[in-house]
């Protein structure tokens, strides 16, 4: 799913999306632990922010494992393709 691609199926922008959510949710949680807030604001803001991760973390997974069953379903039928031959 994450590989190199040789026919274009998107795996390295699935690598840069995910690194980017990664990184955008590194960042978040980082920025919330050092800013100048109170203890109960900062747990308020953390769950908030965790549950938009797991909100978006989710919808990503969905997506590649879209992208995972047309790639398998392209290759079935390419290999279906070659045993006719």
């Amino acid at each position: 799913m994450f590989g190199t691609s040789r026919n274009g199926d998107g795996a390295s922008v699935q690598k840069f999306g995910l690194g980017l959510l990664i990184g955008a949710v590194l960042g978040a949680g980082t920025a919330l632990l050092l800013a100048p807030a109170s203890g109960d604001e900062t747990r308020r803001r953390l769950r908030r922010e965790a549950r938009r991760a797991y909100v978006r973390g989710t919808d990503a997974v969905e997506d590649a494992w879209s992208d995972g069953e047309r790639v398998a379903q392209r290759l079935a039928k390419r290999g279906r393709a070659l045993v006719d031959r």
